[in-house]
């Protein structure tokens, strides 16, 4: 018995630009598997090229779609802008409420947004976000031990060696 698979209703496809690397361009789709091989940049500066062999038969990622590396980092889309907000806010009231209850508001509040807030999928080489897709196969979250290797190579002091086939399906860090 085949399990039936909610269908994808959109994905988001966020790439580095070309000239400033610390921003992101989005590419949003219908699905996975209505990406082109290639998108124009909007503003004419250059071209980006997908690899969709790193999508599977589901709709999961195997690597990133920007630059075909295998190895992918789960986080939380956690608008971090309005956790500090929401923190320096009730650092501000807390003199002015009773018990420095704003403190704990302001923790519980964080809390549940970082509950609530969806999964995306990056990249450690290129930063490319991967948005929409489905979860399986998980990639695990952060782990500072393959950023190290990609950052610093042999020079990596805590470094850990590429897993056969990347991080699709690989256990969370232990640290």
């Amino acid at each position: 018995m085949t399990q039936q698979l909610t269908p994808i209703r959109w994905i988001e496809l966020g790439l580095p630009h070309p000239i400033d690397p610390e921003r992101l361009i989005f590419l949003q789709a219908d699905g996975p598997f209505a990406l082109r091989r290639w998108y124009r940049h909007p503003v004419g500066e250059g071209e980006y090229h997908l690899d969709l062999d790193c999508r599977t038969e589901e709709g999961g990622l195997t690597g990133c779609l920007h630059c075909s590396h295998p190895e992918l980092y789960t986080r939380k889309r956690f608008p971090r802008k309005l956790g500090f907000s929401i923190v320096a806010i009730a650092a501000v009231l807390a003199p002015f409420t009773p018990y420095y209850s704003s403190l704990a508001v302001a923790g519980l509040l964080d809390f549940v947004i970082y509950r609530s807030a969806p999964d995306e999928v990056v990249c450690y080489v290129c930063g490319s976000v991967h948005r929409g897709f489905r979860e399986e196969p998980r990639h695990p979250l952060f782990d500072r031990t393959i950023a190290e290797r990609l950052t610093h190579g042999d020079k990596a002091v805590m470094g850990s060696p590429m897993r056969p086939g990347g991080t699709a399906g690989a256990p969370d860090p232990e640290h």
